[in-house]
């Protein structure tokens, strides 16, 4: 069970990064970096007040943060400062059955089945399942749910209509980007592996992305 560094939860007129406190901040400027990288032209001619949560920044820092934002994004900056009303996590649940599903509703579904490649896009109003793998350079787009009985190295965007109790599940879970509602994430990079089948699954709460093993454990 891993947690993503940085998220990224957009409005029309504020970003709001949920950053990790223990987290160097060499390596969250990084992350910041990624994240503005893989979005594209996603923040250009924006006017946007930058909120963060989580580990405390010193003045020093909240200005280079400033900065990369206007260099890389395209978007005005106005402030960037920590949000005053910060939501509390209560940590990740040892449990399986403890993640949140209030909400969650099976819906229409749709079934593709082979390999999503690299252009090829999928953009369904309802779940979507793919019997195959999704290839970087491939993306899937549902409202609802999406499920990869594969490996997923795409672009995944669920529950794109706002819905935050959406989940993404794979057989192997080595996304290029992966967003549920507003929130959007990069996971680090890893260390290249042996790849072996361990089901995981990302979702939100307490606006935050976690991804964990979707096994559950005795």
């Amino acid at each position: 069970m891993r947690e993503v560094s940085v998220g990224f939860k957009g409005t029309v007129n504020c970003l709001t990064m949920i950053l990790q406190e223990n987290d160097e901040f060499d390596f969250i400027l990084k992350e910041i970096e990624n994240k503005i990288d893989d979005a594209g032209k996603f923040f250009k001619n924006a006017v946007l007040d930058v909120k963060y949560r989580g580990k405390d920044l010193t003045p020093y820092q909240e200005k280079r943060i400033m900065d990369l934002l206007s260099k890389r994004s395209g978007a005005t900056i106005k402030s960037i400062g920590k949000e005053e009303e910060e939501e509390k996590t209560s940590g990740l649940s040892k449990d399986f059955m403890h993640i949140p599903f209030d909400g969650l509703e099976e819906g229409m579904s749709k079934f593709y089945r082979g390999t999503l490649r690299s252009g090829h896009k999928i953009d369904f109003d309802g779940n979507v399942i793919i019997m195959g793998d999704l290839n970087p350079g491939g993306e899937i787009r549902a409202t609802g749910n999406v499920v990869v009985l594969g490996s997923l190295r795409g672009t995944v965007h669920a529950g794109s209509n706002g819905n935050k109790n959406a989940i993404i599940v794979a057989l192997i879970l080595k996304p290029t980007q992966l967003r549920i509602a507003d929130i959007i994430t990069r996971p680090p990079d890893e260390e290249e592996k042996v790849l072996t089948i361990s089901p995981e699954m990302a979702y939100i709460k307490n606006d935050r992305m976690y991804i964990e093993s979707f096994l559950h454990k005795q």
